[in-house]
């Protein structure tokens, strides 16, 4: 599922990502600027070779270098919802990355939502495992929504304010249009994606409205990611029990204060904000690449739980991620992915 959106004004620019999944995990990444990467590849396939720019922090859960969402040393930021109406170009002869890691890509080469749609063409996104959009946003106040519907990107610049779901934006902003006579209070509670949409856009644009000369405080960001978070329900745990489908709920809650250079999050076992100013940590590659548990116990500012990243914390979340589908994506694949990272120079 996955909810994410932007509070923004003159004062503030916030974005704000609900993480919806079957399970919880993560890892929390400090990747270091200077760094020569090779992407990840099918044998034969083209692939693509950088040098990291910028330095950034990413919130991963499938390995390191595949990011749910993260903000570099310059303030962009970037998030992914599953993109149910998405369709990626056919392969043509540009290099290509995974829906993944064309994140970290981006906060590794770029410092502005004006450079990423502006590169947009130049590599083709590739399916690995699911169809996805992004929200990116930056330190100026510059938003965009990137979505690729029947194989054509599609950039949303100019919107009044920022939302989205798993539902491409324009269908999402038809459906809610439907009700903007309506109360906040008589909308629609439910989950599903239009309706989670019509829910967070309603209360993003209250919340403008209100700050509109302003600052906005991050606990405002935190109310609206809890009202449009999927929670636990009994349908959801019977379908588990009896039927064996994992119910997704809301893991992550994520703020990104692309101003501030700041993140705060909390997750579903911890309710407690934790901290990270992005201006605490050294981005040169002569320092080691640091990681830090996600889903742990700590509160306040977490800047000095971090340690140096070893491919064992990699392999706790890839082999978590991946043990449903052991099958076709086995133990010694997963075992290659988890050193992959040990290979940038």
């Amino acid at each position: 599922m996955c909810t994410t959106f932007t509070l923004q004004n003159n004062e503030s620019i916030l974005l704000g990502q609900n993480y919806d999944f079957y399970y919880g995990h993560g890892l929390i990444v400090v990747s270091k600027r200077d760094l020569l990467k090779e992407s990840l590849k099918e044998e034969g396939e083209k692939g693509v070779t950088w040098t990291s720019k910028y330095g950034s922090v990413t919130f991963t859960q499938f390995g390191r270098e595949l990011p749910m969402s993260g903000m570099n040393e310059k303030g962009l930021a970037i998030a992914m919802m599953y993109h149910e109406d998405g369709q990626y170009p056919e392969e043509d002869s540009r290099p290509a990355l995974n829906e993944l890691q064309w994140i970290q890509y981006q906060l590794d080469q770029y410092a502005s939502v004006q450079e990423v749609v502006h590169n947009l063409d130049n590599i083709r996104l590739e399916k690995s495992m699911y169809e996805l959009h992004y929200m990116v946003s930056d330190a100026s106040g510059q938003t965009a929504i990137i979505e690729f519907v029947a194989g054509k990107p599609q950039v949303i610049k100019d919107a009044p304010y920022f939302a989205v779901t798993n539902t491409s934006f324009d269908k999402s902003l038809q459906y809610a249009d439907q009700f903007k006579e309506s109360s906040l209070f008589k909308l629609s509670k439910r989950v599903n994606s239009l309706d989670r949409f019509t829910l967070a856009y309603r209360i993003v644009e209250n919340k403008s409205l209100r700050y509109a000369s302003s600052r906005i405080p991050i606990e405002e960001v935190f109310v609206v990611l809890g009202e449009v978070s999927v929670k636990p329900s009994l349908g959801s745990i019977w379908r588990w029990v009896g039927h064996k489908i994992p119910p997704t709920f809301t893991y992550w809650s994520i703020v990104f204060d692309m101003k501030n250079l700041t993140i705060q999050y909390r997750d579903y076992r911890n309710k407690a904000i934790r901290s990270i100013e992005l201006k605490n940590f050294n981005f040169s590659k002569v320092e080691p690449v640091l990681s830090l548990q996600l889903d742990n116990q700590l509160r306040g500012g977490i800047e000095s739980d971090f340690k140096p990243y070893t491919a064992q914390d990699n392999e706790r979340i890839i082999r978590l991620s991946y043990k449903p589908i052991t099958d076709i994506f086995p133990i010694e694949d997963q075992l290659e992915l988890a050193k992959y990272p040990d290979t940038f120079k």
